[in-house]
């Protein structure tokens, strides 16, 4: 389970931020006042960088501090799943090597939502701007879509729920599984809907979900 100053959580945080200021280690260090040779131990998971250090090579990047912080947790709750999963099933689970080219993605996705207006859009806004983001985060799995959906402020998007839901549907025929965490990420969104819209995503979610679990409590009978 990863822990608070991880070497291997912070490698990877440190090589993000150098990445997504596309500056060699030379120039992120003279950029971040970092010595360059503590980037690369920093890089290797040799060592932790303290928190000044980091908070200065945030700067360079310029990747707000409290962006940061999320990115670590949301590489420590992948670590920290991988690690349940194969207590539990002792399944081989994705590794860092697996979570490394995703997260410059996952970044800016973090960082357009977190400059966006904070005012509510209006509905028909609102469901392009769902529709958009579903569409970057289909890519990944349904784990890591739910995990940044959550750190997202369009978290409580009625649209966003209606997205989740729709997937579901289109995919309880050909995978009842994924139909089923879909729906249940739809219905995680939902609850957090608030306004008059709350009421009506609520019960067409929880329908969803009550249907996904038929579907897949069948395909284990099967089975």
């Amino acid at each position: 389970m990863a822990k608070r100053g991880d070497p291997d959580v912070l490698r990877l945080v440190v090589a993000l931020l150098r990445a997504y200021a596309g500056m060699t280690q030379v120039e992120f260090g003279v950029a971040s006042q970092v010595d360059q040779g503590d980037i690369s131990r920093y890089e290797r998971g040799e060592i932790a960088p303290p928190e000044k250090s980091l908070r200065r090579m945030a700067k360079a990047a310029k990747v707000p501090w409290h962006l940061v912080a999320l990115c670590v947790r949301f590489i420590e709750a992948f670590l920290t799943g991988a690690a349940r999963r194969r207590a539990a099933t002792g399944a081989e689970a994705p590794d860092l090597a697996m979570l490394k080219p995703v997260l410059p993605a996952i970044l800016s996705y973090l960082i357009e939502e977190d400059t966006a207006a904070p005012e509510r859009p209006a509905p028909d806004e609102e469901r392009r701007e769902a529709e958009a983001i579903w569409t970057a985060l289909e890519r990944y799995p349904v784990a890591w879509r739910r995990r940044l959906i959550e750190l997202s402020p369009r978290a409580g998007s009625w649209a966003l729920a209606v997205q989740a839901c729709q997937a579901s549907a289109k995919a309880s025929g050909r995978d009842p599984q994924e139909a089923l965490e879909l729906a249940e990420l739809a219905y995680a969104i939902a609850e957090r809907v608030s306004g008059e819209e709350s009421g009506r995503v609520q019960s067409t979610c929880r329908e969803r979900l009550a249907s996904a679990r038929q579907a897949a409590a069948g395909l284990g009978a099967d089975e």
